[in-house]
């Protein structure tokens, strides 16, 4: 459709129509030339000042500065005074299905007490399994849809959305069919992941091999059939999987066609991220305990260091994965919450840039390439989301700031003004999943 304007005398301007217009003092494109960004190309966030964004069919049509764009087109305008615009946040490391709480672990670990001693003597994951088995679907439903609301009013439009706390052939299948109906149900969009190889459940305590099998041969094979999952991942670290179990995982993982994730290397160094590497697999996480003798092999796979500063954090460690490091040797970072029931309870993004910044000694154009390019990359849609460019996605987040890096440098705040997903201004006056307003 065609709107004419007049200028002066016989002139007219041909003007096209836009389903939505969105204007702002700064955009961040975060573009890209199609593949992860290193550190020269992460320092450069393209941004526009007094920028626009032209919206059509849910994508991205054009953008520009605001002269240029109100030239050429016209249409519903989103014009918030000291706003900025950036990509929809992309979380690449996320545990949103579960039930329970561990709280009281919480409080044991301000005593001393340990994540792995936890872990070890019977707490942790195998607790969240038990609470998680016993919950109903609509349970489980509902609680994740209320965390899901809460992450995107914090600019969370992606996210990946793992299994791992049924860790029986029926109760993956179960966590991965709610997360199915939550993503047709939910505005966010979700990556499923399954994560059956979390820990060793307590039925097969004296049985690892067993459980191995189990995920390997039947498992695994299950969520394939059922196309309920694109990713499969594992726990390889001492108290959870040997580096040979991890191996024997990912290996029958590729063999049915999955891409690979791992947690590797994060209370000590198994070998994880060289055989993530060797296994080609899209991302590895956590990596507080990599040594830069084991960089080369990600680059050589492919793999995407995925950083969690959260659960340094949360879990009071001295140790985070060093994210300066990896950027100065030439590897594209991504960044993810790591949002779980026990060793990280962080659903913002933005929180995890700032921990990126203050502990990793990110620059913030590193955190942000981290948390949207680069984060798509890892899950395989970089072709889709991650930046503002023509043809893709039309996620984008308004800040309530005139400057984008204020939504990092406010440690602990939500500098959200609004959410568009898929071209759709979303209502962010949410409800916590406490039930105060955000």
């Amino acid at each position: 459709m065609l709107t004419f304007q007049h200028l002066s005398g016989e002139n007219f301007r041909v003007k096209q129509r836009a389903e939505l217009i969105v204007l702002a003092d700064e955009v961040v494109t975060c573009a890209g030339k199609g593949t992860p960004k290193n550190k020269d190309e992460a320092a450069q966030v393209g941004l526009i000042s007094n920028g626009a964004v032209v919206l059509n069919d849910g994508r991205i049509t054009e953008v520009g500065s605001r002269h240029k764009i109100l030239q050429k087109w016209t249409g519903d305008r989103l014009e918030l005074e000291n706003t900025s615009v950036i990509p929809g946040l992309v979380d690449p490391h996320c545990h949103p299905i579960w039930a329970g709480d561990r709280k009281h672990e919480f409080a044991l670990r301000a005593q001393g007490a340990t994540y792995e001693e936890i872990h070890a003597a019977g707490g942790g994951i195998a607790h969240t399994v038990e609470a998680t088995r016993k919950a109903s679907d609509k349970q489980l439903k509902s609680k994740t849809l209320e965390i899901l609301e809460y992450m995107m009013a914090h600019g969370t439009t992606t996210l990946e959305a793992k299994s791992g706390y049924g860790l029986s052939v029926e109760e993956e299948l179960r966590h991965l069919e709610i997360l199915k109906k939550v993503n047709r149900e939910s505005a966010m969009d979700l990556v499923s992941t399954c994560l059956g190889a979390h820990s060793i459940p307590p039925e097969f305590k004296d049985d690892r091999a067993g459980f191995v099998r189990l995920v390997t041969e039947e498992m695994l094979p299950a969520v394939k059939e059922k196309g309920l999952a694109d990713f499969a991942d594992v726990f390889c670290e001492r108290g959870a999987f040997t580096c040979e179990e991890s191996r024997q995982v990912l290996e029958a993982a590729k063999a049915l066609g999955f891409g690979l994730r791992i947690h590797a290397e994060e209370f000590s160094n198994l070998g994880g991220s060289r055989m993530a590497g060797n296994l080609g697999a899209a991302s590895c996480d956590h990596l507080q305990h990599i040594h830069e003798d084991d960089f080369q092999a990600l680059k050589d796979g492919g793999t995407i260091p995925t950083v969690i500063p959260g659960t340094s954090f949360f879990l009071a460690l001295d140790v985070y994965a060093p994210a300066r490091k990896l950027w100065d040797a030439g590897l594209p970072v991504a960044l993810g919450t790591d949002y779980n029931a026990g060793s990280c309870l962080l659903p913002s993004m933005q929180m995890a840039m700032s921990l990126a910044v203050l502990q990793m000694k990110m620059t913030p154009e590193e955190a942000l390439t981290a948390a949207t390019y680069n984060a798509a990359h890892s899950l395989g849609w970089g072709h889709k989301i991650g930046s503002i460019e023509p043809g893709k996605q039309a996620d984008l987040v308004v800040l309530n700031t005139s400057s984008w890096k204020d939504a990092i440098y406010r440690f602990g705040g939500n500098a959200v003004r609004a959410v568009i997903k898929k071209g759709v201004v979303l209502n962010t006056i949410l409800r916590s999943p406490l039930g105060a307003p955000l």
